[in-house]
């Protein structure tokens, strides 16, 4: 058994090196910072996918079959076999541009532009050919606080900007997992989940090799958790507001999280909450977010029109494909995106109604309806999907294996959406529709076998699954 794991994990490292080399040399090539002109076909995408498809599959092998026999006395023990992965991860360059666009607001913050009233390329810098993306930034004043320190070390060397960001995520995601370890002290299968996640390949390639903030929201939702769990519902609030403040998407978590003290007639809080939002609001409203055109900028317009990655973009290829003129095209696009507005609103409002009816949900269950709602968002009402958004629902699945339904389905939306999209990639070649299938249809696959996921979550998991029955639903 031993030998068995030793070879899964040489395999694995190996295969991670071969990644994160082919995935840098494309893109320093096209950076002008090497040639690949004599080995191009080294850094082909069909390759890339193969590789990155056995690695999770050997990561699955090693998640199912392989067992620790010891328990660790420490984090680091944990974070020894790791080590290795994490610095392939921080080694290897990011092919998203996203990275660049978080250093160019960071200079645009450094140097007085505030990126909130002025588009990226308006402002000239060493990284403006870079950008790809021409808007106001997205992100709130957390995210960019994150910023300012790679975007100050890129003005020195563009490579030390991008590692120096790198290096923050890095850092994110070990805590991450710490905080994972911390919280789950009392679990027997404690090690287990943790060295799952941090050796995620997904968590290891959407968040520290592409260098994605949603790291960033991780955290956040693993205070949340923590913070629900011990009913500190003020700071609760307080988090997933800091989270609104470095990606738009908590704002829909507040509700949720109101309703539930709203029934506990947890008056005070609320009061309190309400009150340092407003302070917050003001403060900001007479600095980085001056006019409503700076706030709208947060709400990302810019995606307003674009699919990829979903249904409605698959709706799009199977209309392009069929002599419909295009103006009627675009009308049945946009009624199908405000069906599905429609679809998730109800969703959204049978949830909220159902966590102040229903006082069997407590604070364990409302953060694992935080998740089924965020990936209902994902899945239904998200024309514009990218693969690293599913990330932030691994957290929630980490800390709360009561409810196996969600563990699997985000566990499967994010690994097959990651995998997919790197190995086919999104567009609108056959390869591209299997891919958004494959994505968007895992989540639904998971509740169609829900009760195998639930014997083999009893098999895996015996203690935590007996021990909170009703939840085996969710």
């Amino acid at each position: 058994m031993v030998l068995k794991q030793r070879i899964i994990f040489i395999v694995a490292i190996a295969l991670s090196i071969a990644i994160a080399i082919q995935l840098s040399l494309n893109e320093l090539n096209a950076l002008g910072v090497v040639s690949i002109s004599g080995f191009s076909g080294l850094v082909r995408k069909r390759l890339l996918a193969v590789e990155f498809f056995a690695l999770c599959g050997l990561y699955l092998v090693w998640l199912i079959r392989f067992r620790s026999k010891t328990i660790a006395a420490n984090f680091a023990e944990l974070l020894k076999p790791a080590s290795l992965f994490l610095a392939v991860s921080w080694l290897s360059h990011p092919v998203t541009n996203d990275i660049y666009l978080y250093l160019q607001y960071g200079l645009m913050s450094l140097n007085g532009v505030n990126p909130y009233l002025t588009k990226a390329r308006d402002f000239g810098s060493s990284l403006s050919n870079l950008v790809d993306w021409n808007y106001n930034s997205t992100y709130g004043a957390v995210s960019l606080l994150f910023f300012l320190i790679p975007a100050k070390l890129a003005e020195i060397n563009l490579l030390l900007g991008v590692y120096g960001f790198k290096l923050i995520c890095l850092v994110f995601h070990i805590l991450n997992s710490y905080l994972i370890w911390r919280i789950l002290e009392t679990k027997a299968y404690r090690d287990k989940v943790t060295l799952a996640y941090l050796l995620s390949p997904v968590l290891l390639f959407e968040q520290v090799a592409e260098a994605h903030l949603d790291i960033f929201l991780c955290t956040v939702l693993i205070a949340i958790d923590q913070l629900l769990k011990t009913r500190r519902y003020l700071l609760a609030l307080v988090a997933t507001g800091i989270g609104f403040l470095t990606k738009t998407l908590p704002i829909i978590w507040i509700p949720l999280i109101g309703v539930f003290l709203i029934r506990q007639r947890r008056w005070q809080t609320i009061g309190k909450f309400l009150l340092i939002s407003s302070l917050a609001v003001l403060v900001l409203s007479f600095t980085l977010l001056p006019s409503i055109a700076a706030w709208k900028s947060l709400v990302n317009p810019a995606v307003e029109g674009l699919r990829a990655g979903s249904w409605h973009s698959l709706l799009e290829i199977i209309l392009m494909r069929t002599s419909v003129p295009s103006s009627t095209q675009e009308t049945i696009l946009t009624s199908f995106h405000r069906f599905t507005i429609i679809l998730f609103a109800i969703y959204y409002a049978i949830t909220l109604y159902r966590i102040y009816r229903n006082r069997s949900i407590l604070e364990e269950r409302l953060m694992v309806e935080i998740g089924w709602v965020t990936l209902a968002l994902f899945t239904v009402a998200t024309p514009w999907y990218q693969p690293w958004y599913a990330t932030i629902l691994l957290p929630i699945a980490a800390l709360n294996l009561q409810a196996p339904i969600f563990a699997i389905a985000s566990f499967a939306f994010s690994l097959i959406g990651t995998a997919a999209a790197l190995g086919l990639e999104w567009g609108k070649h056959p390869l591209g529709i299997l891919a958004t299938i494959l994505t968007m249809g895992s989540p639904l696959a998971a509740l169609l076998m829900r009760s195998k996921i639930r014997a083999f979550m009893q098999a895996k998991f015996p203690r935590e699954t007996e021990r909170d029955p009703q939840q085996m639903t969710q």
